[in-house]
């Protein structure tokens, strides 16, 4: 009697293990419909479309000033992120200033194609910024819409690092811009016991594609199972929590090409091999680091050992005194976008 209790709780404790895997392997994507041109008076935007690496659809918007080939910045979101997500406002900053922006969409991600859906990995992060930057050296200079010899790149949070890594490989890049870039796993952000071990479990069997695809929770509250935990963060299963920052509050409704807070599971299997800080002393061009002094995703001093290691004569840090989130809305939006356009008019060389 007592195996038979034992073999049937077991089963009870597969088929509920079997059940959450077949419901977090469910992503409903929601249809993104194109963006029509718009006019304004400081420029245009535009949707744009190029291929990755592997032919993928990346979606991007094109943000154009009114001088002709004007300087660009390649812009991509943070983890998970999608361009409609409070990336905008800096792009139309940086187009006053007569700087152009292709603002685009990981594969996988918001307005783009790929299956299966947020499969965030750092390696084709990388790839998709250099096919951006294939497609800004080639059709749009080509066609004498930008200065395909006056390029930066932008990147916040996990893209910020990812700009970093994409610098350090491309010395024809003129300059960086990362705010609060992830360059390594700080100590908070370590998963231990348990957690570890569903971590290791799910994404092995990820990996293994005997499944549907097998996703994990990205963002939560400290405590809670989730890849980033913060203290600005919504609770896991409530992105609309009042206790969140107001980023998380003021994001657009619905997301993108129907956004949820998950991502593949497989990613965390080859995640701790994504140094940035590593790839910091080869970025040769010029660099603003942006730290926000209370964050507790990326932390004040991993951005300041970047700034050190990083070898360019002309690096600039730029500390605010907020979270790691205040840095996209509120009061601390203004200085800090203002501090990035006169850096990236400046290195560019915009209204020459």
């Amino acid at each position: 009697m007592m195996w038979l209790c034992a073999g049937l709780a077991a089963a009870g404790a597969l088929a509920l293990s079997w059940r959450s895997l077949l419901r977090r392997s469910a992503f409903a994507r929601a249809p993104a419909p194109r963006r029509a041109a718009e006019q304004r008076e400081e420029g245009t935007v535009e949707t744009v479309e190029f291929p990755a690496v592997d032919g993928t659809r990346l979606e991007g918007w094109l943000f154009l000033p009114r001088a002709p080939q004007a300087p660009l910045v390649v812009m991509a979101p943070g983890l998970t992120g999608t361009k409609d997500g409070h990336l905008e406002p800096f792009a139309w900053q940086f187009v006053r200033r007569g700087v152009a922006v292709l603002l685009f969409d990981y594969r996988t991600f918001g307005g783009s194609d790929g299956e299966p859906r947020h499969w965030a990995d750092p390696a084709r992060h990388r790839e998709d910024y250099e096919s951006a930057l294939r497609f800004a050296r080639g059709p749009l200079a080509g066609e004498g819409r930008i200065d395909g010899g006056r390029i930066a790149l932008w990147g916040s949070s996990f893209s910020g690092g990812t700009a970093l890594v994409t610098a350090a490989r491309d010395a024809d890049v003129r300059a960086v811009v990362v705010q609060a870039p992830f360059l390594e796993t700080s100590p908070s952000q370590e998963p231990s016991g348990l957690a570890l071990l569903r971590y290791m479990l799910w994404a092995t069997l990820d990996l293994s594609r005997l499944l549907p695809p097998i996703y994990v929770p990205v963002f939560g509250r400290p405590g809670e199972w989730a890849f980033a935990t913060s203290v600005e963060n919504p609770r896991r299963d409530d992105p609309q929590d009042p206790a969140a920052s107001l980023f998380w509050r003021t994001l657009p409704a619905p997301p993108r090409g129907g956004w949820e807070n998950k991502m593949l599971a497989r990613m965390l299997a080859t995640f701790d091999a994504f140094r940035p800080m590593d790839a910091a002393a080869e970025v040769r061009c010029p660099v603003l680091l942006v730290a926000a002094e209370r964050d507790d995703l990326v932390p004040r001093a991993s951005v300041e050992r970047a700034h050190r290691a990083i070898r360019s004569a002309d690096k600039l840090l730029l500390v605010l005194p907020c979270g790691h989130f205040d840095l996209y809305v509120g009061e601390f939006f203004n200085p800090n976008a203002e501090a990035q356009a006169d850096f990236l008019a400046r290195q560019l060389g915009a209204g020459e």
